[in-house]
């Protein structure tokens, strides 16, 4: 895939790049095909997802399934597809596949649990920075500091994130009641 690409454990920003919603169809269209009767929805989520965001060039897919242990039938089609299994990145909540070779990593894939509170605060993370550009443009800000002063630190870079992020969800949730 073009216009993608990362090592491994590395933090880089990119500007928003109208390909990456094609490459993310052209993905979720050999995710369906391939992991056929074991996932229900697949949807395009983190910075690459939000147009005008800044972002580290992999496609983040979140596909849901009815249980995490469906996970094992995923397996073997994903591997076919390039993805590489890591019993390490087995969560509670979600299971983890990253495609690509270490030296560069294009698509990270979560399998998590149809309507789990990971598949919604995904999606209303997603909903709210493409809704308020002032708050997409904040997160912009602060992800460009970050890749600055942690390049070669992606948990550290991730851990910088968490109290915005957190921010962002209580007021996605609040208006989401008052809809």
């Amino acid at each position: 895939m073009k216009h993608i690409g990362l090592r491994r454990g590395t933090v880089k920003l990119l500007p928003y790049d109208k390909a990456w919603p094609k490459l993310f169809e052209a993905e979720r269209a050999k995710l369906f095909k391939a992991l056929d009767g074991i996932i229900f929805e697949i949807e395009h989520i983190g910075s690459t997802s939000v147009p005008g965001l800044a972002a580290k060039p992999l496609i983040d897919i979140m596909a849901s399934v009815s249980t995490l242990r469906d996970y094992e039938k995923a397996i073997k089609p994903l591997e076919a597809l390039g993805y590489e299994y890591m019993p390490d990145r087995v969560f509670g909540d979600r299971i983890f596949f990253p495609k690509g070779p270490q030296e560069n990593r294009t698509v990270h894939l979560s399998l998590v649990e149809k309507n789990s509170t990971q598949w919604t605060q995904a999606l209303f993370f997603r909903e709210y920075l493409r809704d308020h550009p002032d708050k997409r443009d904040e997160y912009g800000c602060l992800k460009e500091d970050l890749a600055k002063r942690f390049e070669d630190d992606r948990k550290r870079y991730s851990e910088g994130k968490n109290e915005f992020i957190q921010s962002i969800l209580l007021s996605a949730n609040r208006e989401s009641v008052l809809m």
